[in-house]
């Protein structure tokens, strides 16, 4: 995936880098300060040195007496993705986010970790929450514009391959030349202001209803049709973005994340009330150690404001395995797609 020459596994360097972030929030000063820097030091002395099994003795002995340490469990995040443990690094920081909500770092290794495995809408929302813990947060807002320019990258790439078009074959190159331009260990620096990046901007021609700018266009010749067909594909694209990313959150057990994909107006099943699915919902999730959930052969379908998006849903655990076919019907609120209907074949 393009995107992923740029979310690395956090460098080593990124260990010191947040790690001195943290004790300026996490802690207070005095002696007990000093003597956790020390320890925090030293656990980025020997990550630097490539002795990760050696940081992560020393991790889980300061947790051992300090469950509830936020470098501590930042620190083994991190160790934990750089062992090529995405999984179980992921679950750690989603429980760091949890207990302290106000950290955006944490939610930042979280988009890079999504990012890495394709989970681009997880990777957007979770930027979205470190932006609002810090909105002075440089680093996520760039992460984001690389987010969001890998979704109008697919977008455009599949309208080139459609019909090859002319128009979305330049886009694609003018969104990788930008992005490329970006140093490859990006969570690991501060980043400098990039004006070129506004080329992202082309993507808002899919603000205009996809139906709509194709009735508009239907008469036209099909040189004068390209901008209605990229705005119908970055549409589709950010639909399946966005079901994708729900089966991302779903996978990752990280209830919040997956609720936030259903809209208010949600039609919840069986008639019941939407707090007793709610508390279904939480109580399926939570009650298992593992969950995957896969979107195979997904079709989408646009029916003015709405999506309709058909798949077959494979899902496991600890506890069952199912596969499913499944028909998601999803609206647009506040800029973003969310699901409104929900039916299993």
């Amino acid at each position: 995936m393009f995107l992923k020459r740029v979310f690395k596994r956090p460098s080593n360097a990124y260990l010191l880098s947040c790690a001195a972030l943290l004790l300026c929030g996490a802690l207070s000063a005095g002696p007990a300060a000093a003597a956790a820097s020390d320890e925090i030091t030293e656990i980025s002395r020997l990550v630097q040195g490539g002795q990760l099994a050696d940081a992560m003795k020393r991790v889980d002995a300061g947790l051992a007496q300090k469950p509830g340490d936020a470098r501590l469990r930042f620190s083994k995040g991190i160790i934990l993705a750089q062992q090529n443990k995405p999984t179980e690094a992921i679950a750690v920081l989603l429980k760091l986010t949890e207990d302290f909500p106000d950290l955006p770092e944490p939610y930042n290794n979280l988009a890079v970790l999504y990012a890495a495995n394709g989970q681009y809408e997880s990777a957007r929302i979770a930027l979205d929450k470190a932006i609002a813990s810090n909105p002075g947060y440089g680093m996520a807002y760039e992460n984001l514009g690389d987010v969001y320019a890998e979704l109008a990258s697919q977008a455009y790439d599949k309208a080139a391959r459609i019909d090859g078009s002319a128009g979305a074959k330049a886009k694609v190159a003018a969104i990788r030349n930008n992005v490329q331009g970006a140093a490859p260990g990006i969570v690991a620096r501060q980043p400098a202001t990039q004006g070129g990046k506004t080329v992202l901007a082309a993507t808002d021609t899919s603000s205009a209803p996809p139906a709509a700018a194709a009735k508009a266009n239907a008469d036209k010749p099909a040189a004068a049709r390209e901008p209605a067909d990229a705005a119908s594909a970055a549409e589709q694209a950010a639909v399946l973005a966005a079901v994708n990313g729900w089966a991302g959150a779903w996978s990752a057990r990280d209830v919040k994340a997956y609720l936030d994909y259903y809209s208010a107006d949600f039609v919840v099943p069986r008639g019941m009330s939407r707090e007793k699915w709610i508390a279904e919902r939480t109580d399926r999730i939570t009650g298992k150690q593992r969950i995957s959930v896969k979107i195979e052969a997904p079709k989408v379908r646009m029916d003015g404001e709405r999506a309709i998006v058909q798949f077959r849903q494979e899902f496991s655990s600890d506890k069952l395995k199912s596969t499913d076919q499944k028909t998601l019907t999803l609206v647009k609120r506040d800029g973003a797609w969310r699901i409104r209907e929900e039916r299993v074949s």
